[in-house]
């Protein structure tokens, strides 16, 4: 167990737990940065709440002994801040797309112990579309990438990756040189 524990230090970002043999990672995704500064900042701002509440009130607090209750509200309250900025940051970084020569791998967490892993081979991709959606996602050139599959099967959606257009283009190339042998080169 400790061994394993400790492998996360050698094993390179081109590598991923269930690679087969000889399977190239070509593109390793998560989701924009933007859709994780949005909601940081958002806890960065209401982490200044109790400082304000204190320095505004603080004689008020002090002359009519309520100081202590104050200081054990505010803690619980960066408790949750903290935990809340922990989770966030979890769940960016636990959710991801692998795209390989072989395979795309959608690993969706939605939840500290709750998480979906799907796995598309490239043999069943038909269409891959791109959406962005408003002013933001157009400047910061994130969206979301479609990737149709075989008749019977569902869509997979990859929602708001960076540079959707490359991701496109990669998926196409991978699911253009699957018969012909020639492996994926994506720059």
């Amino acid at each position: 167990m400790i061994k394993t524990f400790f492998s996360i230090f050698r094993e390179s970002a081109n590598s991923f737990d269930g690679q087969e043999k000889d399977e190239e990672v070509i593109l390793l995704l998560r989701r924009h940065p933007f859709t994780i500064l949005l909601p940081l900042s958002l806890f960065g701002l209401a982490g200044f709440v109790p400082v304000v509440v204190g320095v505004i009130f603080w004689s008020y607090l002090s002359a009519h002994g309520w100081l202590d209750p104050f200081l054990l509200v505010s803690s619980l309250w960066f408790l949750a801040f903290w935990l809340a900025i922990f989770y966030s940051l979890t769940i960016y970084t636990l959710d991801t797309v692998i795209i390989t020569d072989r395979r795309i791998i959608d690993s969706d967490q939605h939840g500290l112990f709750n998480r979906k892993i799907s796995e598309l081979h490239s043999h069943r991709i038909q269409d891959v579309s791109t959406h962005t959606n408003g002013l933001i996602e157009t400047v910061l050139k994130f969206g979301d990438v479609t990737v149709q599959t075989a008749a019977s099967e569902k869509q997979f959606v990859f929602h708001q990756m960076p540079r959707p257009e490359k991701v496109k283009d990669a998926i196409m190339q991978i699911a253009r040189t699957r018969d012909s042998g020639v492996k994926a080169m994506v720059e």
